[in-house]
């Protein structure tokens, strides 16, 4: 079995922010505790958290955390001592360790969970996260860089290091832009406060998990013009009074990857796992239902109603009316036996949302549709 530890740098004078950027509130916790509690759903361990500034507070806050603290007293030279305190602290049965900043608070921990895997299969002398054809944080480094790296004189710092091993390194693709987000300025932070925890893939890592998917032009061209409904649905929606709000990118980001299973028996749990395993859980249970739903009426209209009512007034990249689409399933499964029945079924349940949908709204989905591609 592989060991991995990790190491987290989190020493730095926090200048360019103007506050203290372990402390600085996100989620449910602190930037530092998020950081710390990315690493806990892989087993990593331990995980070694470096002080500097405010070094007595910062280790408080890391050992409640699940970190082990170490400090850096040359912390004001630079990130590269902090890299070596970390390193130095390293136990001797580890196979390879992570190096996470502390202002990198976005990283999912899936993506580590993935990082950790694929590390375990290949062995490389680091493995990086690529997003979009750009490596981010966090690396995983074999064990035996440790000489090279505590024998550096500290220019060019740690990617100096690395930079040696290169021929001996590999990339893993992510769905995951955090890997890319640190947390230089307010605007940084401002935005990592909007994105955290959230169960949804933005357009960039859409357009990552259908490459990843190898995914088919004609497929990506349906879930795009089927986005373009949603969106449309979602927006009309939002106009009830007193009802509150759907999540507009929640549904885009549904919508675009609703299909990204196809090809597969079953396509839909096929989709809605590869989403699971990338962490976007909201959007994962709304691909798995979009084939059929029925919505009882106590219940209030979902992002997942939504989605499953643009899917089915799309039909490759046109809109097409509810009753078509289904008539069109009903004759091209007409020689399987009970296919036609269970069509028909679904048929109902999709015009019962349908009207629903025509009343809150007081506008017809299927104009609608029409209109989102005029």
């Amino acid at each position: 079995m592989t060991r991995l530890a990790a190491v987290i740098p989190a020493a730095g004078l926090s200048s360019r922010m103007g506050r203290f950027k372990p402390f600085l509130p996100l989620g449910d916790g602190t930037v530092l505790e998020q950081v710390i509690n990315v690493f806990a759903p892989a087993c990593i361990e331990p995980i070694i958290v470096v002080t500097g500034k405010r070094g007595d507070e910062v280790a408080a806050a890391a050992e409640k955390a699940g970190g082990v603290a170490v400090h850096n007293p040359d912390f004001e030279q630079g990130m590269f001592s902090s890299v070596l305190a970390g390193v130095k602290a390293l136990p001797d049965d580890i196979d390879g360790f992570f190096m996470l900043p502390a202002d990198v608070p976005l990283v999912r921990p899936e993506t580590v969970r993935g990082l950790a895997e694929a590390f375990g299969r290949e062995r490389p002398a680091v493995l990086y996260p690529r997003f979009r054809g750009e490596r981010g944080h966090p690396p995983v480094i074999r064990r035996d860089l440790l000489p090279d790296i505590l024998h550096h004189d500290g220019v060019g710092g740690l990617r100096a290091v690395l930079k040696r091993f290169e021929a001996d390194s590999a990339d893993l693709d992510v769905a995951d832009s955090g890997i890319l987000h640190d947390l230089d300025l307010p605007e940084d932070y401002d935005l990592a406060v909007t994105s955290f925890g959230r169960g949804y893939p933005d357009d960039a890592e859409c357009a990552q998990l259908w490459a990843m998917a190898d995914g088919t032009g004609h497929v990506m061209r349906h879930c795009e013009a089927v986005s373009r409904v949603a969106e449309a649905l979602c927006a009309a929606l939002n106009r009830r009074d007193g009802v509150k709000p759907l999540d507009r990118k929640l549904v885009r980001g549904a919508a675009l990857t609703h299909d990204i299973g196809k090809g597969t028996r079953r396509h839909e749990e096929a989709g809605a796992e590869l989403l699971h395993d990338h962490g976007f859980h909201a959007a994962a249970e709304i691909v798995r239902a979009h084939f059929d739903v029925e919505l009882f009426p106590d219940e209030p209209i979902s992002e997942r109603e939504v989605v499953f009512l643009a899917d089915k007034l799309v039909r490759c990249d046109h809109p097409v009316l509810l009753e078509g689409r289904y008539l069109e399933k009903m004759e091209m499964y007409a020689d399987e036996p009970g296919a036609v029945p269970a069509i028909r079924g679904r048929l109902e349940r999709a015009r019962n949302l349908l009207a629903r949908f025509d009343r809150e709204m007081g506008v017809s989905s299927e104009q609608l549709a029409r209109e989102a591609f005029a």
